[in-house]
């Protein structure tokens, strides 16, 4: 197995992919729709290392990147339509990503709203997925994920907040870093860390079959918490703003990790 196939079996993993396949009866290993999804996948990734690669970006490199995706989604059986509908929020994402080009920061978005989109990849493989086995429907809707996708990503960027300084990277919380310091930094995301619990709760007492999702959520809620601490205090104990590619290109980022 690549390092890249062991990355996408985590990310599925940890996204609960297997779960689905367990609620229909169907074998998660090796499943056809499986291999074709981890193909999206990679398609999807080698996208993102080009735009993480490269600041100045010609629209026409990407195509090849595109084409791969859409390649990948006629493989597993969309529809023209279906394969336009389906990106939205990909192509969405991308347009995220190549706003810092223009001097337009993640930090200028509601975190509600760019993690939501930064969560695309994720959320275009389980419709896929609910596309193939609708009984998913009785146990959990699509919209039922949306706390547990936001959290996740969350933890994602905390996770990479060391990884992604080698790279240009839409880091919402490295770039806040960088911009508002450690201390700001860690006040803005835990306030929306928050407002993810409350509105998990919220969605419990609407609909109590969403338990297990809320059981995970809650779970992601208190671990990123805690590696929202850890990763910040290392980061404030060197006493340095981090060395990261993106800095370079920031408007006025700050000389020290602690505002």
């Amino acid at each position: 197995m690549t390092t890249l196939e062991k990355k996408i079996e985590d990310l599925f993993v940890y996204r609960k992919f297997p779960l689905l396949f367990q609620l229909v009866n169907e074998k998660y290993e090796n499943h056809p729709l499986i291999n074709q999804l981890i193909d999206l996948q990679k398609a999807i990734y080698f996208l993102d290392h080009h735009l993480e690669s490269n600041w100045k970006i010609n629209l026409d490199d990407l195509k090849i990147y595109w084409e791969d995706i859409f390649k990948a989604l006629q493989n597993i059986g969309l529809t023209k339509e279906e394969q336009r509908d389906y990106i939205k929020h990909l192509q969405k994402y991308q347009k995220h990503e190549l706003y810092m080009r223009e001097g337009k920061w993640p930090n200028r978005f509601d975190l509600n709203y760019f993690y939501f989109y930064k969560s695309c990849d994720v959320k275009m493989l389980r419709r896929i997925i609910y596309k193939f086995y609708p009984a998913l429907h009785r146990n959990f809707s699509l919209a039922d994920w949306r706390n547990f996708d936001l959290i996740t990503e969350v933890n994602d960027d905390t996770e990479d907040v060391f990884e992604d300084q080698k790279t240009i990277n839409g880091n919402n919380l490295l770039i806040n870093i960088h911009l508002e310091g450690t201390r700001e930094a860690e006040e803005i995301f835990l306030s929306f860390i928050d407002s993810i619990d409350t509105a998990n709760q919220e969605r419990l007492i609407l609909k109590p079959k969403y338990q297990q999702i809320f059981d995970w959520t809650q779970q992601e809620i208190i671990s990123t918490k805690k590696l929202l601490s850890k990763n910040l205090r290392q980061i404030d104990q060197s006493k340095e703003a981090p060395t990261s590619k993106i800095s370079q290109y920031l408007p006025k980022a700050i000389s020290t990790p602690t505002s």
